[in-house]
């Protein structure tokens, strides 16, 4: 785990690693992703909920997209664990 401190807050975050991710805008409220990353596959519609949250789900695990922070999360929708908690950025920032 990476520790960081911003101001009076002390932030752990785990280091795991992060899906391929793909996402693509379809209208206002709906984004269509793909996840991928060794025999994790998620592919299917982000819907809004509130402001900028996008949640999709299938069998096994539900998607929760933050748009504001930029923030993805993968949890099992059996036994509550946290499969992915990373940033994702749908700017296309262009190559370095």
């Amino acid at each position: 785990m990476q520790a960081n401190s911003i101001g009076n807050t002390f932030l752990e975050i785990a280091q795991s690693p992060s899906p391929v991710t793909y996402m693509t805008p379809q209208n206002d409220d709906e984004i269509a992703v793909q996840l991928e990353e060794g025999e994790f596959f998620f592919s299917g519609i982000l819907k809004r909920t509130v402001d900028n949250n996008f949640i999709g789900e299938d069998e096994q695990v539900r998607v929760i997209y933050d748009r504001d922070t930029s923030r993805v999360v993968v949890i099992n929708k059996v036994k509550g664990d946290e499969f992915y908690n990373y940033f994702f950025s749908e700017v296309d920032e262009g190559y370095l």
